[in-house]
């Protein structure tokens, strides 16, 4: 590109430019955003941020690892995510340049790439998810495959599957895409080389094999023997319990084509051009003895789409009615669209390329089917599918406004139409006209969607209010309780203690009680009208949300006197010897007993001891008040109760001793203590 004056601008300038831009445009979109996707964002910022690598769930060390390092930032951990987020997320421009490079022209390429950056999938740079690594992870990884030779030596080879086990270390769907590379690395052996079962079968062991020792050996060396697994306990566990019975896979295999079709029709009324271009690519690259650069790409983008579409159905079925989240209705493309440039770049790569008189009649039958799919979906509006900003950020900002939905609809199917009669018209209209308008309205849409999380709601103030009340050291001792327990997930997000947790005992409309809390918490952040157990719980209660503590459970209250420590209630207690293994000699006239809160209105006094000298069979009295309650002991230990009644207001008791003397005043010893009765323990009992 050169301007008036001379100045040119290399292709490298252009991308660092387009990097740049959406650096910017992407920190402003997230600044500010509180976080959005519950589960995910608790789960990954607690395993990356709190938890040992051994302990994570979910066995994505190299994510886990790197985000560890948002524990720099202190409480602005959120902020820092995003940072990185998006660093990764632009740090994949120059390899999908460079993938768009090998089958389309430089300006076409750079237009991919901005379409790639700016496009709805940048959404995930805004949560604290793997997502965005994933993304710069795979277009790494599809950059070296595509230009790899059938008859490259094994070392590439290697190389190309310990790239793919570093990206399983960030995900493990990437394990996912396994057939659908191994597919396309037969195929192009079988159009490589005569020997081409050979040549494929090593060339995909030597994948699998230096994909699953990557992934293996580091997970082992940084997480132990828990590292030794596929996927996880997460979603083993998930799994496990979603098909443990016939029942269950038959209903897994009756929701499959619903699931499915979504996928298709979703894709189909967003890219259906692309999608066209890639079945009859498939078509050709299959008829035709030579494989060309346009029907590599077309078949190994088609192998991979439809791979992911099986992998991701067969998820969705076995979870779907688990939950009343889970349903054959959610359109789970996160898990495949950090992909969808490559349907965007197998359509650039026919901008120059016209249709010849071979193949079309399956020509006409791909134009067909799409324009077929493209319809029902449009007359549809791809009922009852629901599409969110979350599962599918591309399809909820394509379809959030039924108008702008039906023009797009009715631009794709232009463009599928043009592309039947005219390779290139189509092409060129679908990738430098349609694409750039359909993309830049459902970013649209999906940002708004997304930053109506810049309001802060009742579970973001809790949990913020939560972190800065409770000290650091009892974080583990919290539950969090509320109306809508998805979203109290949000709120243990700024908690930041793995301990801390939900209590999902909670039933709405009834009071919690301090017996459905786990005996290690004694924290309770309420969100919503939530109401406790009288007496059971000290609550500060809040705008739409309460913070309690387990009240001190002060009686009844015991105090052994042979050196037990002193229960949490007892402020001070005077008058007493030191302790023996039975328990304390009084010292002098008195002994005091002070509380850190007032003594019940009304209580019971147990008192086991005895009295020493001519203190037996005296009236030794309890002072509460200035009212005395008297009793008597014997020389040996005995147990008296004593009713005492007050105002609810004083914090301390007296027993005064009648006459203290020493054990060398009355000749028996040495000893020239002034004792007066011994105690061995003391209770009180409230009487309500």
């Amino acid at each position: 590109m050169r301007f008036s004056s001379g100045t040119r601008l290399s292709a490298p300038m252009i991308l660092m430019g387009i990097m740049a831009l959406a650096m910017i445009l992407l920190m402003l979109r997230s600044a500010g955003l509180y976080p959005g996707v519950l589960g995910d964002e608790y789960t990954y910022s607690t395993m990356s941020r709190s938890m040992p690598l051994s302990e994570a769930f979910i066995p994505g060390y190299l994510y886990l690892a790197i985000y560890n390092l948002t524990n720099v930032c202190g409480s602005g951990f959120l902020f820092c995510s995003k940072f990185f987020n998006t660093l990764f997320f632009v740090a994949a421009a120059p390899f999908i340049y460079l993938v768009a490079r090998r089958f389309c022209g430089l300006a076409v390429s750079l237009l991919i790439v901005a379409i790639s950056l700016l496009g709805p999938v940048n959404s995930y740079t805004a949560y604290y998810m793997p997502e965005p690594l994933f993304f710069l992870s795979f277009w790494i990884s599809i950059w070296y495959f595509l230009g790899l030779d059938v008859k490259a030596p094994a070392k590439k080879w290697l190389l190309f599957g310990f790239m793919m086990g570093c990206s399983a270390l960030v995900k493990p769907h990437a394990l996912l895409i396994i057939p659908g590379f191994c597919l396309c690395i037969l195929f192009f052996s079988y159009k490589g080389t005569e020997k081409w079962l050979t040549v494929g079968l090593k060339n995909a062991a030597l994948f699998v094999g230096s994909l699953l020792a990557t992934k293996f050996i580091i997970s082992f060396l940084v997480a132990g023997k828990a590292g030794l697994t596929l996927f996880g306990s997460f979603y083993n566990s998930t799994l496990e319990s979603s098909a443990s019975t016939l029942q269950r896979y038959l209903d897994i295999l009756m929701v499959t084509p619903t699931i499915v079709e979504g996928h298709l029709l979703a894709n189909t009324v967003m890219f259906g051009t692309a999608v066209a271009i890639i079945l009859f690519g498939s078509i050709k690259a299959l008829a035709n003895p030579n494989l060309s650069s346009d029907d590599r790409i077309a078949f190994c983008t088609l192998a991979l789409w439809l791979n992911l579409i099986a992998m991701v159905t067969l998820f969705s079925a076995s979870v779907a009615g688990t939950n009343a989240i889970e349903t054959d209705f959610r359109v789970h493309m996160r898990y495949y669209n950090f992909m969808l440039p490559l349907l965007f770049i197998a359509a650039g790569s026919q901008l120059d390329r016209m249709h010849g008189e071979s193949l079309k009649y399956w020509r006409l039958a791909v134009a067909l089917l799409v324009l077929a799919i493209l319809g029902y979906a449009a007359l549809t509006y791809l009922h009852p599918y629901t599409p969110s900003y979350v599962d599918s950020p591309e399809l909820r900002g394509f379809t959030l406004n039924s108008r702008v939905f039906m023009l797009l609809a009715g631009f794709c199917a232009f463009t599928v139409l043009l592309w039947y009669k005219s390779a290139s018209a189509g092409s060129i209209v679908f990738v430098c006209l349609y694409l750039p308008v359909s993309i830049a309205i459902s970013t649209a849409y999906n940002n708004a969607e997304v930053r109506q999380r810049m309001v802060i709601d009742t579970y973001d103030k809790a949990g913020l209010f939560a972190k800065s009340y409770v000290p650091e050291n009892e974080l583990s001792q919290l539950a969090v309780i509320g109306e809508n327990p998805a979203h109290t997930l949000r709120a243990l997000v700024y908690v930041d203690n793995r301990h801390a947790v939900r209590d999902l005992s909670y039933v709405p409309g009834q009071p919690y009680s301090a017996a459905q809390t786990a005996y290690d918490k004694k924290w309770i952040l309420a969100i919503g009208d939530v109401q406790f157990a009288e007496d059971e719980f000290d609550v500060i209660k809040l705008n739409g949300f309460s913070l309690a503590k387990k009240a001190i459970k002060l009686y009844p209250l015991q105090l052994g006197f042979n050196g037990a420590q002193w229960p949490a209630l007892v402020a001070k207690v005077s008058g007493l010897e030191s302790p023996e293994a039975w328990g304390a000699w009084s010292i002098g006239p008195t002994v005091r007993i002070e509380l850190k809160k007032p003594l019940p209105a009304q209580f019971d006094l147990t008192l086991n001891a005895k009295a020493f000298g001519p203190n037996a069979g005296q009236a030794i009295n309890v002072e509460v008040e200035g009212r005395l309650y008297p009793f008597d002991l014997g020389v040996n230990m005995t147990s008296r109760t004593l009713r005492i009644t007050t105002s609810g207001k004083t914090e301390s008791l007296t027993i005064r001793i009648p006459s203290p003397v020493s054990p060398k005043a009355l000749g028996v010893s040495q000893d020239d203590r002034p004792l007066g009765i011994g105690l061995e323990q003391l209770d009180i009992r409230q009487v309500r």
